[in-house]
């Protein structure tokens, strides 16, 4: 249980491309106050951004959201008191104006970035001194087994998953919800596909053979500037626009609200995601994935994807079949032999990744580990 002295938390955020960071950021924050009854403010350096995720956030210095303060950070912010708890995320770098008011007992965690690499439960925990302070600062890791710092994930989510997805009228309401009108012609046995990608991502090579296969297949994509005009024939692309091809129908989202998008994973029957916060969704809607990381120089990044990849499929029979297609995904190397084959095992890889899925739920989230680590700390 959280002492009365670390009531306070600070959470501090860069936005350095797309919505991943703040998505992070956003959850645990509204997780620490909803769920465990912490006052938390979190400090985010682009307001903009984070406007298209929470609607109706200005860029006021500070304002109130579904009882979280949102700070804006820059060179202008104001400083007047530090938090019992300051939590640094993907080791953004705090002020030195913040620092100077930190205390020897103020609790200092960077949460890092999420890995299944084998180093990972070897450094998370640890801790150094800051070189301008002397301050302790803790490096949490967010992982998948019990030797890490856990998983973003709502004490209710499953539970919400489940009564979605156990009720029609739910999906259609979601569906009117977001203008998707033409979905009433979606037959019910199409595959329904999300598709949530980086732009190097073989986007246009995977619509044609979506589109030139057997069955017939819905996507739904986010509308952004990678939409594959060319192979669409249109330039003038918008949201809510269907675009058919072949047996493929394409359908353009607006921007979706995070409880929209758990939506539209619990929907589908493949969701491809990217990054971090989609990929830990894609996890807990227990449907069969592609998961695309971010892009790293060497190739880092495919360590990082074969890494998961081992530890979350590595015994099951469809293993290589997943592996292929993810590699292919990751490396704009697709054809169209590696989605057949995934298509064939689809029913499989549904049943593993349900089944790994609720593996992980059994294990404390990350929420809850982060602050009984805080805990021990202060013990």
């Amino acid at each position: 249980m959280m002492t009365n002295s670390q009531k306070n938390w600070d959470i501090f955020c860069k936005v350095v491309d797309n919505f991943g960071d703040i998505g992070v950021c956003w959850r645990l924050a509204k997780q620490l106050h909803h769920e465990h009854g912490l006052v938390v403010r979190l400090f985010v350096d682009h307001l903009s951004v984070v406007a298209k995720l929470l609607t109706g956030i200005s860029d006021e210095a500070e304002q109130g959201y579904d009882g979280v303060t949102i700070v804006r950070w820059d060179s202008q912010t104001l400083f007047n008191h530090s938090a019992d708890v300051v939590v640094e995320t993907f080791a953004c770098g705090l002020p030195t104006a913040y620092l100077a008011l930190m205390q020897v007992q103020s609790v200092w965690v960077n949460v890092d970035y999420l890995s299944a690499e084998a180093w990972v439960p070897e450094f998370h925990g640890r801790n150094g001194k800051h070189h301008d302070t002397n301050l302790t600062r803790y490096f949490y890791f967010p992982g998948f087994n019990e030797k890490t710092g856990g998983l973003l994930r709502e004490q209710d989510l499953i539970k919400r998953r489940d009564a979605f997805q156990n009720l029609a009228f739910r999906q259609r309401d979601f569906w009117q919800q977001i203008n998707i009108h033409q979905f009433a012609q979606v037959a019910s046995d199409d595959l329904k596909i999300s598709l949530f990608s980086y732009a190097d991502a073989p986007i246009s090579t995977f619509l044609q053979v979506l589109a030139k296969g057997e069955r017939q297949v819905s996507v739904f994509m986010p509308f952004h500037q990678h939409l594959p005009h060319d192979l669409l024939g249109r330039q003038d692309l918008a949201v809510g626009d269907c675009i058919k091809l072949g047996h493929l129908t394409l359908f353009i989202l607006p921007f979706l609200s995070q409880q929209n998008y758990d939506f539209l994973l619990w929907s589908c029957d493949v969701n491809f995601v990217r990054g971090e916060d989609s990929w830990v969704r894609a996890i807990w809607a227990g449907k069969p994935f592609v998961w695309q990381p971010y892009w790293q120089e060497d190739n880092t990044h495919l360590l990082k994807l074969n890494a998961f990849l081992d530890g979350f499929y590595g015994d099951v029979d469809a293993a290589k079949t997943i592996s292929t297609l993810h590699q292919a995904w990751s490396t704009n190397a697709l054809e169209p032999v590696y989605w057949l084959d995934y298509l064939t095992k689809l029913s499989e890889i549904g049943h593993c990744t349900h089944q790994r899925a609720n593996r992980l739920i059994q294990q404390d989230d990350l929420a809850s580990s982060l602050i009984a680590f805080c805990v021990n700390l202060s013990n």
